[in-house]
């Protein structure tokens, strides 16, 4: 497999394909993977505060289906991510974001983006149903010595309406 070496701005070698390869820094690598997990776990856990906390304060979302997308900013995907939680409360319903695979397209030593595969469970009565898959987009900066999402993608593959 051929590897396309660029130069970035900062002086750190990336790869536009990075399988395999270890000219990474490990250490980003793993807050990156942990901000990714965290974002089920804070969703899951109605910690708005903390959820909202992971994005940049420019942060772009898009949500969507098919060729049905909605372009969000922070504050509006805050008020969407509030309605589903006030929604899950109300019916008594426990969300469970299970995140997988994560997988990065690229890493700088201040940027990388990639994809990670979703299942969304519900629980209900002690009845768990499996609501949806997906895949998520990523692009994470640093932002001091921190990692924060500043774009970020949904990709479901059926609606969120049977929640």
């Amino acid at each position: 497999m051929k590897h396309n070496l660029s130069q970035e701005a900062d002086s750190v070698t990336t790869l536009t394909t990075i399988v395999g390869n270890t000219s990474f820094n490990a250490t980003d690598r793993l807050a990156v993977i942990n901000l990714l997990y965290s974002y089920g776990y804070f969703f899951n856990e109605d910690k708005l505060e903390e959820f909202s906390a992971l994005f940049t304060q420019s942060a772009s979302i898009e949500l969507g289906q098919g060729n049905d997308k909605m372009i969000m900013n922070l504050s509006e995907w805050r008020k969407y991510i509030s309605s589903l939680q006030e929604f899950s409360q109300q019916q008594q319903i426990q969300p469970r974001h299970v995140l997988n695979a994560p997988r990065f397209d690229s890493q700088t030593s201040n940027k990388a983006s990639g994809q990670v595969y979703l299942q969304l469970f519900t629980t209900k009565n002690d009845i768990t149903s499996l609501l949806t898959t997906g895949i998520y987009e990523f692009t994470a900066v640093k932002q001091a010595n921190e990692w924060k999402l500043s774009h970020w993608v949904v990709k479901l593959d059926s609606s969120l309406n049977a929640m």
